[in-house]
């Protein structure tokens, strides 16, 4: 015996399975304008652009117009206080922070070394003038002071111990992805 076929039911099919391509069309061509944003999280790596200033206003650092500076959140690729800047931020956004010296870099007594002033003339053949740039081994420092029996040379980094203004950009955030790091 065979069976009845009942053609509405083929109508029926073809109309949802018609209904379901056109919704697959609809949601690849017209996305919903309500898409999630993505923000910067602990392990993201992301690429920024940034301007460094002074409290004067005097730039120490730019990469503006160069390529971006590309780290991982979390990994203390970047100072303390700036990773903590980007902290939340979306592609796109551009944020003006301050940092205190102990979230960037801070003032470190221990970088200050006293030379006899003999040992300074034997390495360079003279004695330094206050303010002239020195080097010993991989490090460079600052001659701070001079006198009879020493030279004092400042190993810290020129940024050290001063609060630091950063103009951040977020250009692009890559989870648990790596950008080309820079």
């Amino acid at each position: 015996m065979a069976k009845k076929v009942n053609p509405a039911m083929y109508i029926a099919g073809g109309f949802f399975l018609l209904l379901f391509i056109f919704g697959v069309i609809a949601v690849v061509l017209y996305p919903t304008p309500y898409t999630v944003e993505s923000h910067v999280e602990l392990g993201d790596t992301v690429a920024v652009e940034y301007v460094g200033t002074f409290d004067n206003g005097t730039v120490f650092d730019s990469n503006e117009g160069k390529l971006p500076l590309v780290f991982t959140v979390g990994e203390h690729e970047v100072v303390k206080g700036f990773e903590d800047a980007v902290l939340g931020m979306t592609v796109g956004e551009t944020k003006e922070v301050r940092i205190a010296p102990e979230d960037a870099y801070p003032y470190n007594e221990d970088a200050v070394v006293s030379y006899k002033r003999s040992d300074v003339i034997e390495m360079l053949g003279s004695v330094p003038e206050v303010g002239a740039q020195v080097r010993a081994g991989i490090y460079s420092g600052v001659v701070t002071s001079v006198n009879d029996t020493t030279v004092v040379v400042d190993f810290n980094p020129p940024v050290a111990g001063q609060y630091l203004n950063f103009k951040i950009t977020v250009l692009e955030i890559k989870e648990d992805e790596s950008l080309e790091h820079s």
